[in-house]
């Protein structure tokens, strides 16, 4: 169902679509920093934030922590990971499951923001081009790498923002 749900309560975008969710409840998928990040986001738009995490902590590094865990309209839901959308034709909830228990219960909220890890496919290049620890290639603002004539583009460039309308 998040195919069909895409633009309609399932998005993978805060920065993008989190003002079509001002003072409403809102659900992120995930505990890096993507889902850190995009929790801090939403925290200043929407009326309640809820982050589930299949994990028992934050994967987010540790810069993150501190400022989510004093953001009052902030809530997390741990070791638990999202089985179902709930929806009409429009999204109304989710139902998750706890990984370590087995038992399901379902969060009412008016969108969900899928904010898991990304990893670019730069694996035939490793041995080739510079590369960042997180598998991104370095490249400067003009897409130069450390090879010349060798230009990296789109979101496989070590960059602070990933967004369509960054990568072209």
């Amino acid at each position: 169902g998040e195919q069909a749900l895409i633009g309609k309560g399932v998005h993978y975008c805060a920065a993008c679509d989190g003002m079509f969710y001002r003072n409403k409840t809102v659900v992120i998928a995930g505990g890096g920093n993507t889902a850190a990040a995009d929790a801090l986001i939403l925290s200043r738009i929407c009326k309640k934030v809820i982050v589930v995490h299949r994990r028992g902590t934050l994967k987010a590094t540790k810069i993150y922590h501190e400022p989510l865990m004093k953001t009052e309209n902030v809530e997390f839901v741990w070791d638990s990971e999202i089985i179902a959308l709930l929806h009409n034709e429009k999204l109304t909830g989710i139902q998750i499951r706890n990984v370590k228990t087995g038992e399901e219960s379902t969060l009412a909220c008016d969108g969900v923001f899928v904010s898991v890890g990304r990893k670019p496919s730069t694996e035939l290049m490793k041995d080739q081009i510079e590369i960042d620890p997180a598998g991104y290639i370095i490249a400067d603002e003009s897409t130069r790498t450390n090879i010349p004539g060798v230009f990296a583009v789109g979101d496989v460039r070590t960059k602070a923002l990933r967004q369509v309308v960054t990568a072209v």
